[in-house]
């Protein structure tokens, strides 16, 4: 995930907080805690544009694999 803040540390739980902590991310999060949602349901609970969306999804999913 490319940001402007990292703690740069190998710690999981660092490692999470880099990735939670991107714009837009933790609000996805939140959407997807509720349980499987599709792209246009994620649109339009956030509001963000599809190229946006579409951005924080790949690199929630780099940050996860």
């Amino acid at each position: 995930m490319t940001g402007l803040r990292t703690y740069g540390d190998p710690c999981g739980i660092a490692k999470a907080l880099d990735a939670i902590g991107e714009r837009w991310a933790l609000l996805i999060v939140r959407e997807l805690a509720y349980g499987p949602r599709r792209f246009t349901d994620l649109r339009a609970a956030l509001g963000a544009s599809p190229n946006v969306l579409s951005q924080r999804l790949r690199e929630l999913e780099a940050a996860v694999v």
